[in-house]
């Protein structure tokens, strides 16, 4: 049982989800007793995404990230390795880093002046052999390591359990579609930056957002089809995403909403949307690289684009926009989401730059899709809340005839689905009802 479970909180658990999924506790969303258990049983045994490897190329190099509320320094060692340890010093519990990202010969605890170093040992404390006998052994004492770091396309992910599966193993069909986004070029991604603010919502709802939530497009973002009526760019990416769009749902509660493109059509599938290709060299930029792509995503793949996409428990994908997120929690009601621009790594300036604005505009923190979503997330925590309201679940019925397809991994439906948003839950029932 996790630590100070009260026993009618647990009791509660199994009754929080329907056995199919559709119909969801409004407690998931705002309950603190909840959110207590799940630091431990869902943040504590997931792979969580930290950032890039991008963002520290060198021996050195170092940034601050999260593991659910838990800060954590991401650091490449003396011998290159990528590290994750706890930022918490070992004597006091002092924070050994406050900068967000830099370059460290060592970490200092400005509390007591511990030194610790890359690779998380301690290397150092003042009047040592004043205040300790001569055979005092340090060797236990270094800054506590993150036991699991994997990477997949550059994506640096920690597991504080030690004995959970391989990452590869965890994100399981999901690599078939990530690929799509990621692998395009032998060279690889790289992020150009993270942007992070902070929004009055659980962390759930923009995961179960981003897992195929198709749906709220049409009546969210309805203010910004009004200021382009008849844009034939618009009417283009509604039309595709409604004709080729399928939501898919994985094991391990990964899924997203995807467009699978005829396979005459060349221009569809091709990354971004038509208004951002039309920006002189964007269009011809993928064009060019659209062979290489499809080399190494295989006949079947590249038909195959992401629209959003979400990696158990919070990792989300954008792939027509070049970002991935991740929702931090800050308590049952508040969430901090970081959010990575990503581009090709041979791309030229000027693609970087310009799917850099792209992606500004419409989802950074004050992009025109971004602020839509932002004020619905916050208004579906807070209405979860009411003494009355809560008494009453949430219906998750929609596209109950998911099924396989003859291409494409996973369970598959229209995406006027929630089916993906059932699965997602699932997984996350699955972790609560583990002591």
């Amino acid at each position: 049982m996790a630590r100070g479970v009260d026993p009618a909180v647990e009791k509660d658990i199994p009754g929080l989800l329907s056995e199919d999924g559709t119909w969801v506790s409004r407690r998931l969303f705002f309950d603190p007793d909840l959110y207590e258990i799940e630091k431990h049983r869902v943040f504590g045994r997931s792979w969580l995404m930290v950032g890039h490897d991008t963002q520290i190329p060198n021996p050195g190099d170092f940034f601050l990230s999260f593991m659910g509320e838990e800060s954590v320094i991401v650091v490449r060692d003396n011998e290159g390795k990528i590290r994750v340890h706890l930022n918490s010093c070992p004597h006091r519990g002092m924070p050994v880093c406050r900068e967000d990202r830099g370059h460290a010969r060592t970490f200092f605890c400005v509390y007591h002046g511990w030194n610790f170093g890359r690779d998380g040992a301690l290397v150092g404390i003042p009047n040592q052999r004043a205040t300790y006998p001569r055979d005092f052994d340090k060797s236990n004492l270094g800054l506590f390591a993150v036991p699991r770091v994997e990477t997949y396309h550059g994506l640096i992910f920690a597991n504080h359990d030690a004995e959970a599966i391989s990452l590869e193993d965890s994100l399981g069909d999901m690599k078939w579609y990530l690929d799509t986004s990621l692998g395009r070029r032998e060279g690889g991604i790289e992020v150009l930056g993270v942007q992070k603010w902070r929004v009055g919502t659980n962390w759930k709802v923009p995961a179960e957002n981003m897992v195929g939530d198709v749906a709220h497009a049409p009546a969210t973002h309805s203010s910004v089809f009004q200021i382009v009526p008849g844009d034939p760019s618009f009417d283009l990416a509604l039309k595709s995403v409604l004709e080729y769009g399928r939501n898919v749902a994985l094991p391990g509660g990964h899924g997203g909403t995807f467009r699978v493109y005829p396979k005459d059509d060349s221009d569809g599938r091709l990354p971004g949307e038509a208004v951002m290709r039309a920006t002189p060299g964007v269009g011809e930029y993928f064009e060019s690289v659209q062979a290489e792509a499809e080399e190494r995503l295989g006949e079947v793949r590249k038909h195959v684009k992401i629209a959003t996409c979400m990696t158990f428990p919070n990792l989300c994908l954008l792939g027509s926009n070049f970002t991935f997120r991740v929702a931090h929690p800050r308590g049952p009601m508040k969430s901090e989401i970081w959010s990575w621009v990503f581009v090709d790594r041979d791309a030229p300036q000027t693609v970087k730059d310009t799917l850099r604005k792209f992606y500004t505009l419409t989802f950074g923190p004050g992009g025109i899709f971004e602020q839509d979503d932002g004020e619905n997330w916050e208004g579906v925590t807070y209405g979860s809340s009411g003494v009355e309201a809560s008494t009453h679940p949430f219906h998750y019925g929609a596209g109950l005839d998911a099924g396989p397809h003859p291409e494409l991994p996973g369970t598959v439906s229209s995406v006027y689905s929630e089916h993906t948003q059932r699965n997602m839950y699932r997984r996350w029932h699955d972790l609560m009802l583990q002591p």
